[in-house]
This record gives C-alpha cells, sequence and structure tokens, in this order.
C-alpha cells in the first residue's frame, strides 16, 4: 500500500535544521523522521541564504523557501503540485487557516505547540480567532493543560483536539549516577573551577514567564543553608542573540550580591546544552500558567537530573511530585523553592533516587519515537473520520 503523503508546514521563523532555532523547529527536527517508514513526508521551512533550498533531514526532505509575505505563496505552489493528503501546520492558525481555504479538500490540520498564537493582542486576529481554528480539520496540542485552555478560551470550538506528549532524545544526553556521566561532570566541573560545587540550573529563555527572578529571590535562604551553592542560569531573552532587555538587566541586578554565586550563561544550541544539564544537581523550572509542556524538563529527566518545578501549565503531566522531582503550588513559590532545593542539595540519595525515576520516566514515556508514533498515526487521512468525535 503507497504512504500516504504529508506535508509538515514550520512557522517561517527559523531555518531548520538549526541548533539555534526554537523548540518547535526541533520538535519537527526530531519528530518527523522517525515517522518516515510509516508516511511519505515532506517538511516546508525558511531559505537563509546559505543553507540550500532542499536538503534532508535524516530520510525526510526539506525545502527551504523565501519568508515574508511571500511564505504562503511559495508553499502553496508546492502543495498544489505535490497533492498531500495532509498537511500539518505548526504554530500558525493564520496560516494554516489560509492554506486550508486554498486547498478546501485537502486535510489541514494545526499543531499548537503553546498559547501564544491563540493570545494575540491585536483584536482583529482575536475576532478572527475561533474561526480560523473551526476552519481547520484537527487540532494537535502537547499538553492536556493546553487542549484544556483551548477549550476554555473558545467554549463553542467543535474542532476535534489531540494531545500528543512531546519526546527527547535519550542517547542526546549522558545520564548522572552511572561512571561515564559522573567521570565527565568531574572532568567538566574541574575545567570551571567548580570542585565541590552543587550546582542549581536553569535552561530557558529569560522571560518575566519563565520566573527567573523567583529563583533569584530564594537564592539567600538557599545560600544560608548550602555556601557552595552556584546557580548556573543557561540562556536569553532571544534564541540566538544575546541582546539584554530590562527584565534580563533586572535578573543581573538582583545577582549583583552573589557574585560567586550567580553564573549567567548565553543561550546554548542544541544538543550541546546537554553538557549543563550533566553538571546540575538539580533543574529548577518556576514557570507561570502558560507554559504548555517545557522540553526542559524531559531533557533533565533524561539526564538523570531531579526537577524542582512550579505546579503550573503542562508540568504536572510531565515531573510526577516527590517522584522525579517536586511540584510546587504558585502561591508562596519563592520559599517552598528553597525549602526543595535544599533538601535536594543536602541529600544525594535523594539527587540519585529521582534522577534515576526521571530517567526511566523519560525513557518509558517521553522518548520522541512514542511522540513520532502518534503522530503518525493523526496523520492518517481515516483518523478524522473515526475520531472525529473524540474530544
Amino acid at each position: 500500500m503507497e504512504r500516504e503523503k504529508v506535508a509538515v508546514i514550520t512557522p517561517g521563523s527559523f531555518v531548520i535544521p538549526s541548533g539555534r532555532s526554537s523548540s518547535v523547529e526541533r520538535v519537527i527536527e526530531k519528530m518527523v523522521p522517525l515517522a518516515a517508514d510509516q508516511l511519505h513526508i515532506r517538511i516546508f521551512g525558511l531559505a537563509d541564504g546559505h543553507l540550500p533550498s532542499q536538503s534532508w533531514i535524516g530520510s525526510v526532505p526539506c525545502y527551504r523557501l523565501p519568508g515574508g509575505r511571500l511564505y504562503l505563496a511559495s508553499i502553496l505552489r508546492h502543495l498544489r503540485k505535490w497533492r498531500p493528503d495532509t498537511v500539518d501546520v505548526h504554530n500558525r492558525p493564520l496560516l494554516a487557516h489560509q492554506l486550508k481555504s486554498r486547498l478546501p479538500l485537502t486535510r489541514v490540520l494545526l499543531t499548537l505547540h503553546s498559547t501564544t498564537f491563540v493570545s494575540s493582542s491585536k483584536n482583529h486576529q482575536k475576532a478572527c480567532m475561533p474561526q480560523m481554528l473551526e476552519s481547520v480539520d484537527g487540532l494537535i496540542v502537547n499538553s492536556e493543560f493546553l487542549k484544556g485552555e483551548l477549550l476554555n478560551r473558545f467554549p463553542s470550538l467543535s474542532t476535534p483536539i489531540w494531545v500528543n506528549p512531546l519526546g527527547v532524545s535519550l542517547e542526546d544526553f549522558v545520564p548522572r549516577w552511572t561512571p561515564a556521566g559522573e567521570s565527565l561532570r568531574q572532568a567538566r566541573l574541574a575545567e570551571f573551577g567548580w570542585e565541590n560545587r552543587k550546582i542549581i540550573l536553569f535552561v530557558g529563555r529569560l522571560l518575566p514567564s519563565k520566573g527567573v527572578h523567583h529563583l533569584l529571590a530564594a537564592l539567600p535562604a538557599i545560600l544560608r543553608e548550602e555556601q557552595d551553592a552556584l546557580l548556573v542560569i543557561v540562556g536569553s531573552s532571544f534564541y540566538g542573540i544575546d541582546r539584554e532587555t530590562e527584565y534580563v538587566k533586572r535578573l543581573k541586578t538582583m545577582a549583583e550580591p552573589f557574585k560567586e554565586k550567580v553564573v549567567f550563561l548565553p543561550f546554548t544550541p542544541y544538543p550541546k546544552v546537554a553538557d549543563w544539564y550533566n553538571l546540575a544537581d538539580c533543574l529548577v523550572v518556576p514557570s507561570g500558567d502558560e507554559e504548555a509542556f517545557g522540553l526542559v524538563n524531559v531533557e533533565a529527566m533524561a539526564s538523570a537530573v531531579p526537577v524542582v518545578a512550579a505546579k503550573s501549565g503542562g508540568i504536572p503531566e510531565i515531573v510526577v511530585d516527590g517522584y522525579s522531582g517536586f511540584l510546587l503550588p504558585m502561591e508562596g513559590l519563592t520559599q517552598s523553592m528553597a525549602d526543595r532545593v535544599i533538601s535536594l542539595l543536602q541529600n544525594e540519595e535523594a539527587r540519585k533516587a529521582m534522577g534515576r525515576a526521571g530517567r526511566e520516566l523519560a525513557r518509558s514515556q517521553f522518548r520522541w519515537q512514542h511522540t513520532a508514533d502518534r503522530w503518525a498515526e493523526l496523520m492518517q487521512k481515516n483518523y478524522v473520520l473515526s475520531r472525529g468525535a473524540d474530544q
């Protein structure tokens, strides 16, 4: 039987593949090639003037098209010639709506990775959002939280919504608590002059919604109990750009009294960021309520590092409280964060047990192959006919 044809449309924000892209491009790069034995797939992304107009992501061809206003027209030319059975548009409701209106007989799905593009501050986009979401044949989201958010914001929405949690490549992360992991860790700690330090790690964009200010506010209490603690903050406000915003300046002002205890490191491209997880005694994720999934959680788990996270958004669907880490209520977050970090830094056996538990959860539930298999099933054109009533 001939494989069904699926076109995957990236947001047109970043080139793929690229370690300096957003998590959306990473999801596509990691997940899609794993489904190539089940589907005939083409990826359409953005040209940057350096990479060729066509190359391969694994065994899947990737076409890089002119961006901006030319992106829609370029995609349409390819789709009309190739005639896919399904088009999966990532994180761009307007683009999905435009493609469906011009290709009414083609099955068009919209994959949403966050609430960003359904929370537009532009009034005309807010007014049109229900129409955009209703126009497509199905919605794919990465967490039950995000599905609930869509249904809360658009109560009359009748478009089918399916949840497909994201994954991690275990082979990209060297886990703690193995001879190889500990040897690598000790060598790198010595390289940085951080021997005998206990590493608290944050990885992510430096935005108010990511809550780094909560972590810095908890630091004095942590240092009173653990003088050897070192907070390592890896990230920037923008992907691949280290320009300082007012928020970043605020964070550095908060860190000023603790010069030897806080290190700010620039955005680190994937998979090199795995080196920082290997150093960590715990990862802290103080994100606010709009965190739909958070790849950093599964990346830390793949590294056998316990996670201390806010009980918000889709994070409770990943981190098991008291097993692979700790989930903290937003109320009183600063104090509870300090308490949980201190408890982990003072108890190596707890760090080891939670780290190993997280690694096993990542292996059994959050691998990219799991995500790819679910996605391949969703791409089958008969899936909507047989499951369309499921919400």
